[in-house]
């Protein structure tokens, strides 16, 4: 007896174009065991993504649906008519397609942000949704954050007209914004992404945890030379962090002297700089631009390793999350905040750094110039992790 298609869906809400990586792949082993499932991708328009080229994405999903960006406001009521138009798109997806299946599972970031927030707290409440996952990249709360009652305050008037959760404002000791964290215990379950040879594999019976080795399905080059090295910056971290940073003076000076280091020790390969997405095409001091080449902000780093993890031969930020997705690929990725930074700084950065979800051998935290290169010898092979083709499926319900 032939058993009737399963009218179902899988929902990736996303917000930011680093998510398209991991979106996309489950997508992919979504089909491979269940190619009659519908994948529906809700896409944010994060400003970062008028500037990146989601072109290439779309193949991957079957239907996708935008959304304008939205924004926490001092005054709330700026943003009454963009929330009520959210809402209302909401509504009318939910009644004309998302009501049309019989079971959907909701994947998403465990983001706080305003759209997020109000694309969790209406589509959790939908009968017909059966599962929801929100993927955690790891820690904000530390030593180093304190709350912001005042802003959280701000934040929270907009539970009261439209349909939200409530959220804590997490800054720097210095009262400078970090990020955004829901108060109360939110619907679904956390499933946590590891490095693929992330040290605690090693160590904990992995299958019976919510974690998941990060998928990377991606055409191999077929380029073997090694001859790319690129920066990943941040022109704008010595305002951002400056409680954390020396004086500009001796932060130029030390950015240049280690830059200068940089292109002594890769002088015969092909030196890269990708700026930061704020950053618009401004690169760091110290930096001599002649050398480098530039990646533009139509791709961001996810795509980068995935076009050329073949060919890169090491990745440097001073504490940019790109080279925790260069490490993931195999490729020796160095930061330098314990080469910059005060102790307070390192502090902050070894929190976000650290965790033992993304811990590898292929991340190394440079101290001083002379540690540059220590990890380019590295080998790289995937861990033979067993039933890992059975974790995924349990994570996606497929």
């Amino acid at each position: 007896m032939i058993q009737p298609m399963e009218n179902a869906a899988k929902i990736f809400i996303c917000n930011h174009p680093s998510q398209l990586f991991l979106f996309k792949n489950l997508s992919l082993i979504i089909k491979k065991y269940n190619p009659d499932i519908k994948v529906i991708l809700l896409k944010v328009n994060h400003p970062y993504f008028s500037k990146f080229n989601f072109e290439p994405y779309k193949k991957y999903f079957d239907k996708i649906i935008e959304f304008k960006f939205i924004h926490y406001k001092k005054n709330f009521f700026l943003s009454y008519w963009e929330i009520f138009n959210f809402q209302k798109k909401l509504k009318k997806i939910n009644n004309n397609l998302l009501l049309g299946f019989d079971k959907i599972d909701l994947f998403l970031s465990d983001s706080t942000w305003l759209p997020v927030n109000i694309l969790l707290y209406n589509l959790s409440r939908q009968k017909n949704i059966k599962n929801i996952t929100r993927f955690n990249e790891g820690q904000l709360e530390s030593s180093q954050t304190k709350k912001d009652n005042i802003k959280a305050l701000l934040c929270n008037l907009y539970t009261l007209p439209f349909k939200c959760y409530k959220v804590k404002v997490l800054t720097t000791l210095g009262g400078k914004f970090l990020n955004f964290i829901y108060v109360d215990q939110m619907p679904g379950i956390i499933v946590r992404i590891v490095n693929p040879n992330a040290q605690m594999l090693n160590n904990i019976d992995w299958e019976k945890e919510n974690i998941l080795p990060l998928t990377i399905v991606s055409k191999n080059s077929a380029i073997s030379k090694r001859d790319m090295v690129i920066v990943f910056g941040d022109a704008g971290l010595l305002q951002d962090c400056s409680e954390y940073m020396p004086n500009e003076e001796t932060y130029i000076k030390k950015l240049t002297n280690f830059f200068k280091s940089i292109e002594d020790k890769y002088s015969d390969s092909k030196l890269w700089y990708k700026p930061h997405p704020a950053d618009g095409q401004k690169i760091m001091s110290g930096i001599n631009a002649s050398k480098y080449n530039l990646f533009d902000n139509s791709i961001n780093a996810e795509v980068i390793f995935e076009k050329y993890h073949k060919r890169i031969k090491a990745v440097y930020t001073l504490s940019s999350t790109s080279v925790v997705m260069g490490s993931f690929f195999g490729i020796p990725s160095y930061t330098f905040y314990r080469y910059l930074c005060n102790r307070a700084g390192i502090d902050k950065f070894d929190n976000l750094f650290d965790q033992e979800n993304i811990k590898s051998k292929f991340l190394f935290h440079i101290s001083d110039s002379s540690e540059i290169g220590k990890i380019d010898k590295l080998k790289y092979t995937i861990k033979n992790i067993k039933n890992l083709d059975k974790v995924y499926r349990k994570v996606l319900n497929v």
